[in-house]
């Protein structure tokens, strides 16, 4: 069965570099999973200053993404 357009056939996890944690599991990284990945950043990788508002591109060095299957 084919999915329905506009309907995500995967998902992501998103596991930190530091700490090993899976963060999330999500089809799309938004608004607040983004807030969610630097709010964790700032706390597990204290030795790596962020700046003020950091890019999402930079928030992305400090994790690990992969596709999962549904």
């Amino acid at each position: 069965m084919q999915p329905m357009p506009g309907t995500p056939n995967r998902l992501f996890e998103v596991v930190c570099k530091n700490c090993e944690g899976t963060l999330m599991t999500v089809e799309r990284i938004r608004d607040p999973e983004i807030a969610t990945l630097e709010g964790h950043i700032r706390a597990c990788s204290h030795s790596e200053a962020l700046g003020e508002t950091p890019m999402l591109g930079e928030l992305l060095t400090h994790v690990c993404v992969m596709a999962m299957s549904r």
